[in-house]
């Protein structure tokens, strides 16, 4: 039986030391008003692509462990231009409709969506916020953009979003490695 593909991530407030194979990003968080990167201070983003038993060991302000659900075992791809990180846990009594919503109209919708180059969501296996959505974007301004507002204003998402915790936002749009 093939392995799931998995996933390390990890964000620093400081460039951090980096082995091949490893992408790493440099952005912040993000300003949800602006839409914008907020520079400072900066923050640095490692993405591993890795099967189950080969973990990378650092110390970052946050990390997971991910199993990527959606879709499938699809990398992450070296053309990206930029990264979207976005996290969140559901509450526990809707977590079933959470993952249908995110399965069937979320992740679909931003993968049809012009400079979305891959839209992949995961379940941490450590680490919290338990789920996490990488949009590898030709350009982070695509965050700012109608296209993207629209896709974050269906009347689903904004059922979902009364029952999500812990949401946190990053932007990366300077790929270091």
């Amino acid at each position: 039986m093939e392995q799931p593909l998995c996933l390390t991530l990890q964000v620093f407030d400081h460039e951090p030391a980096h082995s091949a194979g490893v992408q790493v990003w440099k952005g912040g968080a993000t300003d949800l008003e602006t839409r914008t990167m907020i520079a400072d201070p900066p923050r640095w983003l490692l993405i591993a692509d890795h099967t189950l038993d080969q973990a990378p060991e650092r110390a970052p302000l946050r990390q997971w462990r991910l199993e990527q659900i959606n879709p499938g075992t699809l990398v992450s791809p070296e053309n990206a231009g930029g990264v979207v990180l976005v996290s969140m846990t559901p509450d526990p009594e809707r977590e079933e409709e959470f993952n249908d919503w995110y399965n069937m109209e979320h992740i679909p919708h931003f993968n049809r969506l012009p400079g979305v180059i891959a839209a992949r969501r995961f379940r941490a296996i450590e680490g919290n916020p338990r789920y996490v959505a990488l949009y590898h974007v030709e350009n982070t301004d695509i965050y700012a953009t109608p296209g993207w507002m629209a896709a974050n204003e269906t009347p689903w998402i904004l059922r979902m979003r009364r029952f999500q915790r812990d949401r946190t936002y990053f932007m990366f749009g300077q790929r270091i490695v």
